[in-house]
């Protein structure tokens, strides 16, 4: 697995800025490529061809990406963490079958 920026099939281009929408073909990945922001495969990526800012620009050079990425890293470790809690409380919601 490689980032999208890394793909030695598809070249990439650098926008200066964010934007929402592709950069010149940035959008083409092949079945190896990973989304730099959120690091996981292309495929998982809800914001590849569009969203503010699209994911399918992002590249290690730039800070903003680059903090966005450590962002999306907290989120998933926040909601794994939840995830464990909330598996470990007792059921008492009528009907539970745990």
């Amino acid at each position: 697995p490689h980032q999208r920026a890394l793909c030695p099939l598809h070249p990439f281009h650098a926008a200066e800025r964010p934007v929402a929408a592709p950069v010149d073909g940035n959008e083409a990945a092949c079945p190896n490529c990973y989304c730099f922001a959120c690091d996981a495969p292309v495929s998982a990526c809800r914001h590849w061809r569009g969203g503010d800012p699209a994911h399918c620009n992002a590249h290690g050079d730039s800070a903003l990406w680059r903090q966005k990425r450590v962002n999306a890293k907290r989120r998933r470790t926040r909601a794994a963490a939840q995830q464990v809690t909330q598996a470990r409380l007792p059921c008492s919601t009528p009907g539970c079958s745990r």
